[in-house]
């Protein structure tokens, strides 16, 4: 059952992926005609985020990391606040 909740998830995500990429596709002639009568420029296509395998997997364990410390934080002030 496990597996296909998570096969789900995947065909969702990836769904949601390319209604993004086609709704960014369509509407770019708008945005661009929007951009210039407002006066300003579009900005160039960059990626945000890690893009390869490797880069993903290491932001994820820069945030696990980050998020187990500020969990022992939490927990040490817990701590010192009961102890008093």
């Amino acid at each position: 059952m496990n597996r296909h909740f998570t096969d789900a998830r995947y065909y969702f995500r990836k769904g949601f992926e390319h209604l993004y990429a086609g709704l960014d596709e369509e509407t770019e002639p708008y945005r661009e005609r929007l951009m210039e009568r407002v006066g300003r420029e579009m900005e160039a296509d960059e990626e945000v985020g890690p893009q390869t395998r490797r880069e993903r997997v290491e932001y994820g364990a820069r945030q696990a990391a980050t998020r187990s410390k500020q969990a022992a934080g939490k927990v040490r002030r817990r701590v010192n606040r009961t102890g008093q």
